[in-house]
């Protein structure tokens, strides 16, 4: 199946690491590690610049930690696009509250590409190379798998489309017992969320946090009454901005 890989072209990752473009794969992990512990909120006091700067090196990592991320990273900036067999769209990157009404109508209407200024790559990439060495992964408690960064662990969770509008509380697995988190009103897919202390212990004891990445399930079709609606959604989305 196609890989859905999200990535800023106009963010450095290079730099927001401090590595080089030529860096090894074990160079980056090492800059990662040691960023993540010094910015990580654990040991931030709460600073919300420091916060934010360690959501830039997770962004960052998860790119260039992946042979394949990286290397289509590589790709799109330096304007060679996605190559073959992929298709690729950008769109005006979705902050807190808004929802993407652009992937919502190329999704009921098609479309094909759609492009506006700014914002954040989606590519659909499929080739011959072989997959990248897996992330170190460990069980959540209803067996499911999550992926390991430091001592802090990744999940998703879907939630339907009037739930991604309307908001909602979600369940998610964590790797001791299942825990509630809220998902705020107009939430985007690939809204990343954090359940404080519901990751993996350190050497020292400490332990780091769940984050959750918002994935929306929209219906594949609508018939023509449901898109009637949809478009007196959006228009009324539109007005009340």
């Amino acid at each position: 199946m196609p890989q859905q890989i999200d990535f800023d072209p106009n963010a450095d990752y290079y730099k927001t690491l401090g590595v080089s473009q030529k860096a090894t794969a074990d160079e980056i992990k090492r800059a990662y590690r040691a960023l993540a512990k010094r910015f990580h909120p654990d040991s931030t006091g709460g600073d919300k610049a420091k916060e934010s700067r360690f959501k830039d090196i997770s962004n960052a990592y998860d790119v260039l930690g992946d042979v394949k991320r990286r290397a289509l990273y590589d790709q799109v900036r330096a304007g060679g696009g996605p190559g073959p067999g992929a298709r690729s769209y950008t769109s005006q990157g979705p902050g807190p509250g808004v929802f993407d009404l652009g992937d919502l109508f190329n999704q009921f209407f098609g479309g094909g590409q759609s492009q506006s200024r700014g914002g954040r790559v989606r590519v659909e990439h499929t080739d011959d190379r072989p997959p990248p060495e897996e992330p170190r992964r460990v069980k959540a408690s209803d067996g499911s798998s999550l992926r390991v960064e430091g001592h802090s662990v990744h999940s998703d969770v879907r939630i339907s489309f009037d739930q991604a509008i309307l908001g909602t509380v979600a369940t998610v697995a964590t790797v001791d017992g299942k825990s509630e988190i809220k998902i705020p009103p107009g939430s985007s897919s690939g809204r990343k969320l954090r359940l404080r202390g519901k990751g993996i212990a350190d050497r020292s004891g400490k332990v780091g946090d769940h984050y959750v990445t918002v994935q929306i399930d929209v219906p594949g079709s609508l018939d023509e009454d449901g898109k009637k609606l949809l478009v007196q959604l959006v228009t009324h989305i539109k007005k009340s901005r």
